[in-house]
């Protein structure tokens, strides 16, 4: 069915609430998950032919609507001009397979500074990064965990957290996980520039 009230994502710092691991459907309907498979199969050429790489697929209910969000990434990154032509073309594909069932809103924004890790892939790309992690059961007494990526292995991943040390999540225990970059120091880039203004003069 055709998507109505389509919008164009912007460069939003966190993405929704994607799910995580391998297949990124964890908590998903056996319906729903074959419609992001879909989804998926029919968005990735398209994304690579205009130059970016399908960074997630999501479709979950928001306050009584469907919302099919796309996620788009590119080292030269994504601006809200690329999202607005991309979404343009992604609305027409899916206007011809009809995916989804019913009334839906589709979402083209990149994966933020914030972006969901939803896959092994991901994961290794940020190994010593920050990041922010939850599980389905606790671990040494906690659900979620905080710290650098330390290791990426075939069975679970590991990270640093910064209460409990080195921990080792198994992949079917992970429920999410996004970076978690630290924040910008106030006044540091106001300041860089005015010693910049002053080497000048």
């Amino acid at each position: 069915m055709s998507a109505d009230g389509l919008s164009e994502g912007g460069r939003g710092e966190e993405s929704g609430r994607s799910p995580t691991f391998f297949l990124p459907y964890f908590g998903m309907q056996p319906s729903v998950r074959e419609i992001v498979r879909q989804v998926e199969e029919l968005s990735a050429p398209l994304a690579a032919d205009e130059g970016f790489e399908l960074w997630g697929v999501d479709l979950l209910s928001e306050d009584g609507r469907w919302v099919l969000r796309i996620l788009l990434d590119s080292e030269r990154g994504t601006t809200l001009d690329d999202c607005t032509r991309v979404h343009r073309q992604l609305s027409d594909l899916l206007d011809v397979h009809d995916p989804i069932p019913w009334h839906y809103t589709l979402e083209v924004s990149s994966p933020g500074l914030r972006r969901p890790l939803l896959r092994p892939s991901h994961y290794r790309r940020y190994l010593g990064q920050p990041v922010r992690l939850q599980t389905k059961t606790a671990v040494d007494g906690k659900r979620t965990f905080t710290g650098p990526l330390c290791r990426v292995e075939d069975h679970a991943v590991g990270l640093v957290d910064d209460v409990t040390g080195t921990v080792s999540i198994a992949w079917d225990d992970v429920a999410r996980a996004h970076l978690d970059p630290p924040p910008p120091v106030p006044g540091k880039d106001a300041s860089h520039r005015k010693r910049r203004r002053q080497r000048r003069t």
